[in-house]
């Protein structure tokens, strides 16, 4: 019936601010607080955030008055950040996460809230800092006491799995821990959730619990990919384990895990000194990259191998890429192009091969190659003499047959360019002329003025082509 921008929102704000009032019953609380965070507009924001803070703050609140003035407060919060007193909530805010696990993860989410507010507008105030060493205590409890818990914390065995996901997602946005105490403990509660979940996400286990385990697996690798990226996490052992886990996930039949994987491996790959153990899985890659009929799947195995290639892996790599593209929805066609040309130009270690590769896209997928690509192969075949000729040669040979307009583009300014070095008893400026003339008729006007340029180059070069 209300939304934010109705009238009579105006109207009601007093009585719902009479509703929140603390000696109010927790259920009137509870509804009044509902109300403000879901049809709450700015105006209300600015006349009630004081109070759902006193309720949230207050010492005689009830659990479920607190864990719903949390929600309400971020609600509030993301409609005007620039109305509540951060550093003045925040502390309180901080000490609930030693409350009760109902309280803690309502905690928990507001204060992530806060603080990715303030990651994307910096600075992030100095006050949520102290929620770092009371959100490792709580994960570390989470992590070493799961088997002794109260069964009415569980989730199919796992305890508070949600909670722990918000504890591994808050720290995200903090560095390393500095302290010597909270770095041990903190080290030790990720060694323990690798070792935990590793056995849990095992083979036959129920789809919620799986789901459940490993959502809090993966919080836990980007928390060390986290940390890692930012050069504070020098734990390599830990690096590797993270490594295997990966190569184990992106094997399975479950397509959100091997997706998850993919994605998190990618971002690992690029952590220094992780490579060789993810090189590893490349057999499983290519096999994703091929077979795998979610196309979202394979743009991450695409992602992927763009990641993992090297000096030593970059030809079967860029094979690999070629093959496929043969049978590449169109969808990502432009991508993997680009992605070839990239790895090809980066790793080649004899230019020539690198002309093989670019004409070959030109073969395949010739609709797709922007005018950066071909741009920069003639820059490189300009910038080196001995390759000059070469690529002369080879496009002369591609042109005798069909070839797509850009492979035009490309043969009618290396040929006229360097068509001096091309003379021999086999190829004469006729035969140049007519190799590039055969395609004029049915060439667009920009490639045609290009055609026309290289003429005036042969006739320039060879006498034979003068007019009389």
């Amino acid at each position: 019936m209300f939304n934010e921008r109705h009238e009579l929102l105006t109207m009601i704000t007093q009585a719902i601010k009479n509703d929140l009032n603390k000696e109010t019953p927790e259920i009137i609380q509870c509804l009044a607080l509902s109300m403000v965070a879901n049809v709450g507009g700015r105006n209300m924001s600015d006349a009630l955030w004081k109070d759902v803070c006193l309720l949230l703050t207050s010492g005689t609140s009830k659990s479920i008055v607190r864990k719903k003035a949390c929600l309400c407060l971020l609600k509030l919060f993301k409609r005007a950040p620039d109305n509540i007193e951060v550093d003045a909530v925040a502390p309180k805010v901080i000490a609930m996460i030693g409350d009760e696990y109902g309280v803690a993860t309502s905690a928990l989410t507001l204060l992530i809230g806060l603080v990715g507010y303030y990651t994307q507008k910096p600075p992030v105030p100095p006050v949520f800092e102290d929620a770092v060493p009371k959100t490792i205590r709580l994960l570390q409890k989470l992590a070493f006491k799961a088997t002794r818990s109260h069964n009415d914390y569980k989730y199919y065995g796992t305890l508070c799995p949600w909670l722990q996901i918000r504890c591994l997602r808050l720290l995200q946005y903090f560095p390393f821990p500095s302290r010597d105490e909270d770095k041990k403990r903190l080290e030790d509660t990720i060694g323990k959730i690798l070792s935990t979940e590793k056995k849990k996400t095992s083979k036959g286990a129920k789809a919620n619990k799986s789901n459940a385990d490993h959502a809090i697996l993966f919080e836990c690798l980007n928390l060390i990919i986290h940390y890692a990226q930012n050069g504070e996490f020098h734990n390599r052992a830990m690096l590797e384990k993270a490594a295997a886990l990966l190569g184990r996930f992106v094997a399975l039949k479950e397509a959100n895990i091997r997706y998850l994987g993919l994605d998190c491996m990618a971002r690992l790959a690029k952590v220094e000194g992780t490579l060789p153990k993810i090189q590893e899985q490349l057999t499983t890659i290519q096999y994703s990259l091929h077979k795998d009929l979610d196309i979202s799947i394979r743009k991450r195995a695409l992602d992927m191998l763009f990641v993992m290639c090297d000096e030593s892996n970059a030809p079967k790599i860029i094979q690999e890429l070629l093959v496929f593209l043969h049978a590449a929805e169109y969808q990502i066609r432009e991508e993997l192009v680009l992605k070839i040309a990239i790895l090809a130009e980066r790793f080649a270690t004899d230019l020539r091969w690198y002309i093989d590769v670019i004409l070959k896209l030109l073969t395949l997928a010739g609709d797709y190659i922007s005018d950066d690509i071909w741009y920069r192969v003639i820059q490189i075949v300009t910038n080196n003499e001995r390759l000059q000729k070469y690529a002369a040669l080879t496009m002369y040979k591609a042109l005798e047959g069909k070839i797509h307009e850009n492979g035009i583009k490309v043969g009618g300014y290396i040929i006229g360019e360097f068509c001096d070095q091309m003379f021999s008893k086999k190829i004469t400026g006729r035969n140049l002329f007519n190799v590039l003339n055969r395609h004029f008729p049915t060439s667009s006007p920009s490639t045609q003025a290009l055609l026309l340029s290289a003429f005036v180059k042969l006739a320039n070069t060879f006498e034979d082509l003068r007019p009389e």
